[in-house]
């Protein structure tokens, strides 16, 4: 089934001219007259392009994604982490995608190998045991422990899943 979002091959038939130059008008490249940028932008705008995040984080060597492990979302301060990891992560233009683990070991770690392929620019486990970083530390990702005591404040939870969030994106 064709996706309904146009590309940017479309946008070039559509507008006559070349794939380089529609790609550059939509980067807001200065090489490309304004007049041709607004015409190529207002075509897009058109017919709702939406531009390929996979190529543009292929291109940028940054997905834009931050993986969370949890143990069981339902637990009520696992959730709350997740929450404000979420917003947390918004804000600095990110997007969560989260993983499950319930309590498994096992499954945590083949999240974390299943997400070795080029998917995400980090993960934060999510746990109420203390996580050994070496254990992870055969990744080309950062990986950050976020530890989790469920008889913790919420506010407390708020501000180690902030810290946690802000140790891997300085990674």
């Amino acid at each position: 089934m064709k996706s309904s979002a146009v590309t940017i091959k479309e946008l070039s038939m559509l507008s006559g001219y070349s794939i380089s130059t529609v790609s550059k008008a939509l980067n807001n490249k200065l090489e490309i007259s304004k007049a041709t940028r607004e015409t190529i932008k207002n075509i897009a705008k058109q017919h709702d392009y939406v531009p390929n995040n996979y190529a543009v984080s292929l291109r940028m060597q940054k997905t834009g994604s931050i993986a969370v492990i949890v143990p069981q979302v339902t637990e009520r301060c696992f959730g709350h982490a997740l929450g404000h990891l979420q917003k947390t992560a918004e804000n600095f233009g990110y997007r969560i995608l989260f993983y499950q683990s319930f309590h498994s070991d096992a499954k945590e770690l083949d999240y974390i190998k299943s997400l070795s392929d080029g998917s995400i620019d980090g993960i934060i486990v999510v746990s109420s045991e203390l996580k050994v970083r070496p254990q992870y530390a055969d990744y080309a990702f950062p990986i950050e422990s976020l530890n989790i005591d469920c008889n913790q404040s919420l506010e407390d939870i708020k501000q180690h899943s902030y810290n946690s969030l802000m140790n891997l994106l300085k990674e």
